[in-house]
C-alpha cells in the first residue's frame, strides 16, 4: 500500500455524492439549533464542544439495531455534533458508523486511532479504517493509548514515518496522541513528536494529582495543540453526580476544545445537546463544589482505566 489510490476502494461514486448534496440542501431549510463549536487548536477546524465517543457505550446497545444507530448518529449531526471519535480497536464501531459517514462525510470531523507502533502496521490499520468507514480520508489519526512505558523511539522510527507519508498523500489531515496512563508519558510525546492534538482524561477528580490540568494542559496551550477530553463521566456512573456537570467541568477548562462523550441513548444525547448549545461553563465556586462532591462519592470506586488489562473503548 504505497499510493493514495489503494485507500479509495470504497470511495463514493459521483451519483451517490450528488444525492448527498441534495439531502444537505434540504436539511438546511429546517436546520435544528446547533451546538457550540471551537477551533481545534492549530488544526483550526471548528469542532463541536461535545463529540461522539463511539466505543463500547455506542457499540454494545446499537450493534444489532442499524436503523436506530443511524437515526441517532444523524440526530447528533443534524444538531452540529461533528467531532466523531472511533478507533480500530472499538469492535464494530467503524463499520457501524460507515453508512452515515459515506452519506455525510463533509459534515464530519472524523477521528480514529491506531495502536500500531511500526510503519507497516499503521499503514494496514489506516487502510482497514478507510474501508470500514467508507471514506478516502481521516481528519485526525491518534497514536492510540500510550502506556507509561511507551517506546517513543519505536514510534518515531515506525508509526511517525507512516503518518508523514499518509499526510503527504492527504489520506490523513492531522495526527495526535492519546492515553490515560499519566500525564508524563503524554507530555514526553508532545515535546518529542509535536502532534497536532492530544486526547486524554479530564475528570473533575483531577487524575494524576492534577498533572493533566496543571502541567499537560499549559503545554498544549503553549503549542496551540487541539485538546479533547475523555473519561469525564465514566467513573461517576454509579455515583449521584450529574453527567452534564462533569462534562461542563472539563469543557470549561482553558485549552480544552471538545469533550468526547459516549453515545449510548437518545436521552443522554439530547441532554448533552442542550448543555452544549449556548454553553455556560461552571463557575469557580461550582467547579470547587463539584470536585469536593466527586471526591467524596468516588473515593471507594476505582478508576477503571488504571486497572490491569483495561482497554480504551471497553466497558468500565
Amino acid at each position: 500500500m504505497t499510493t493514495r489510490r489503494s485507500f479509495v476502494k470504497t470511495v463514493l461514486v459521483s451519483a451517490a455524492g450528488a444525492a448527498g448534496l441534495h439531502r444537505l440542501s434540504a436539511a438546511e431549510k429546517e436546520r435544528p439549533q446547533q451546538v457550540d463549536r471551537r477551533p481545534l487548536g492549530r488544526i483550526e477546524t471548528p469542532v463541536s464542544i461535545v463529540g461522539l465517543g463511539l466505543g463500547s457505550a455506542y457499540t454494545e446497545p446499537w450493534r444489532d439495531n442499524p436503523e436506530g444507530s443511524e437515526a441517532l448518529l444523524n440526530l447528533a449531526l443534524d444538531h452540529g455534533v461533528n467531532y466523531w471519535d472511533t478507533a480500530r480497536g472499538y469492535g464494530p464501531s467503524e463499520s457501524m458508523i460507515g453508512p452515515v459517514v459515506e452519506k455525510r462525510r463533509d459534515e464530519i470531523f472524523l477521528v480514529t486511532k491506531s495502536r500500531s507502533r511500526d510503519h507497516d502496521g499503521l499503514l494496514r490499520d489506516v487502510e482497514a479504517s478507510l474501508e470500514q468507514l467508507r471514506t478516502d480520508r481521516i481528519d485526525l489519526l491518534h497514536i492510540w493509548n500510550l502506556p507509561r512505558d511507551a517506546d517513543l523511539d519505536q514510534i518515531e522510527g515506525g508509526a511517525l514515518k507512516a503518518i508523514a507519508k499518509l499526510k503527504d498523500e492527504k489520506v490523513i489531515g492531522h495526527f495526535g496522541v492519546s492515553g490515560h496512563s499519566g500525564a508524563a508519558i503524554l507530555m514526553a510525546a508532545m515535546r518529542r513528536f509535536d502532534p497536532d492534538a492530544v486526547l486524554t482524561v479530564f475528570p473533575c477528580t483531577r487524575d494524576d494529582e492534577g498533572r493533566y490540568e496543571d502541567e499537560l494542559l499549559p503545554l498544549a496551550r503553549e503549542r496551540n495543540m487541539g485538546v479533547s477530553a475523555m473519561k469525564m463521566v465514566r467513573r461517576a456512573r454509579n455515583a449521584d453526580l450529574k453527567g452534564s456537570d462533569l462534562i461542563r467541568y472539563a469543557v470549561g477548562l482553558e485549552g480544552v476544545h471538545c469533550g468526547v462523550v459516549g453515545l449510548d441513548t437518545e436521552a443522554h444525547l439530547r441532554e448533552n445537546l442542550k448543555m452544549a448549545t449556548g454553553f455556560k461553563p461552571l463557575s469557580a465556586e461550582e467547579s470547587a463544589s463539584l470536585r469536593r462532591r466527586a471526591d467524596e462519592a468516588l473515593v471507594h470506586i476505582p478508576t477503571p482505566w488504571e486497572r490491569p488489562g483495561y482497554q480504551d473503548g471497553s466497558p468500565a
